[in-house]
């Protein structure tokens, strides 16, 4: 165990002298390393005064002169690009323009409708019995008073020879009495009483002749009957009702505006129709604008009538629906631009006007009336300016640009 401990001490002698000459060969490396970098200042350091301040000199005067012809270059650089000539970088873009051009401005209000008859029957019988005979069609063009169906009359006949019998007889005794009351014969009382009774029985005549007239159904209005509800045979009752009959021309149109346009309508505005059927325009008024506002909707009755040559020409029909376009006002020869041309960005509108250098101006402008193609400009840009349609969005007052034309 003594060997053991003393061989292991051995070992670790020899081991520490060996890493205390390592350590003494690492730091002679480290002095000599810092000897050769300090050296390497000195030289650098051991140039002479005057040598340094003419290289400082030299080289700042070589600087100077690069500084210069630098700024001289980028400046003519920029002239360039500015003017548009070869060599610069300016972008051109392609745009379409249209001219501000001179016409009539119109304030429309567009709504739609479905044309209505203002004369339409539903036509009752006013009397009962059965149905002998029908004198006129569905699709027939009637005018007021053709009779339109025949019942059967026989009580209505007896009752009117009845009441015939009666007056006849009650006429003659009355005067019979007005002879004795003149020669005294008779007492004033019963010739009165003789006068009245007449005159009743001459009521009951004429009620039993209206009651014989009224199993003939009679048209009340002119037009076309648009539906018969009857047939030959049926026994129909007081107040049935057996036709409709459709004057086709009264036909109007009723329009529902909102209370707000109150005060834009009137009896005699221009009134344009446009009916899917129909390649032409239709013409009509306002006839009338009821004086209320509808509490339940909001909203105010205006009654179109349209012109009669037309409602012939045209065939129109009740039921027909189409698209109403009412000329609210209108004026002439004021400036109108395309749609196209505007920009709107919240309460502000603008567009750009081209100049003959393809520059543009930025232009604020105030619009009128809106039309479907145009609008009217009240302020902002004269007549005859040429201003951007297609790529109006891509451009700015900055922009140069070239304006594409198309040849028809």
């Amino acid at each position: 165990m003594l060997m053991f401990y003393k061989i292991t001490r051995l070992n670790l002698m020899i081991i520490n002298r060996i890493l205390y000459k390592m350590a003494r060969i690492i730091t002679l490396i480290f002095i000599m390393a810092l000897v050769s970098c300090g050296g390497a200042k000195d030289d650098s350091s051991s140039s002479k005064p005057g040598a340094s301040k003419n290289i400082d000199k030299n080289a700042d005067k070589k600087s100077k002169g690069k500084r210069g012809e630098g700024r001289k270059g980028k400046g003519n650089g920029r002239n360039k690009r500015s003017q548009g000539k070869p060599g610069g970088d300016e972008v051109i873009i392609n745009v379409e323009a249209a001219k501000v051009i001179q016409g009539d401005a119109i304030s429309v209000f567009r709504t739609t409708t479905i044309l209505e008859a203002d004369l339409e029957s539903a036509v009752t019988s006013k009397a009962s019995g059965i149905v002998l005979k029908i004198n006129f069609e569905v699709g027939d063009n009637i005018k007021e008073g053709d009779v339109l169906a025949v019942l059967e009359s026989d009580p209505q006949q007896l009752r009117l020879e009845s009441a015939n019998a009666n007056y006849q007889k009650s006429l003659h005794n009355y005067e019979r009495a007005k002879v004795l009351l003149a020669k005294g014969l008779a007492n004033k009382e019963s010739v009165d009483n003789l006068k009245f009774e007449t005159q009743s029985l001459k009521t009951n005549l004429s009620q039993a002749k209206l009651d014989l007239e009224f199993t003939k159904i009679t048209a009340p209005i002119s037009g076309v009957v648009t539906k018969r509800n009857i047939k030959k045979g049926n026994l129909i009752q007081l107040n049935t009702q057996v036709y409709e009959i459709v004057d086709f021309d009264s036909l109007q149109a009723v329009i529902n505006v909102p209370e707000d346009k109150w005060s834009l309508f009137k009896s005699g505005l221009e009134v344009n129709f446009s009916f899917t059927s129909l390649t032409d325009v239709i013409k009509g008024s306002i006839l009338r604008v009821d004086p209320i506002v509808d509490s339940a909707t909001g909203t105010f009755k205006v009654v179109v009538d349209i012109d009669d040559s037309q409602q012939q020409n045209y065939n129109l029909r009740p039921g027909l629906f189409g698209k109403t376009e009412i000329i609210l006002d209108k004026r002439e020869n004021t400036l109108l631009v395309s749609k196209d041309a505007v920009i709107r960005e919240d309460e502000t509108s603008y567009l750009y006007e081209v100049n003959d250098d393809n520059s543009l101006t930025k232009r604020n402008i105030s619009i009128g009336y809106e039309m479907d193609d145009e609008l009217e400009i009240l302020s902002g840009i004269s007549l005859g300016k040429r201003v951007v349609t297609t790529g109006k969005n891509n451009v700015s007052e900055e922009s140069t640009v070239e304006v594409i034309e198309y040849n028809d």
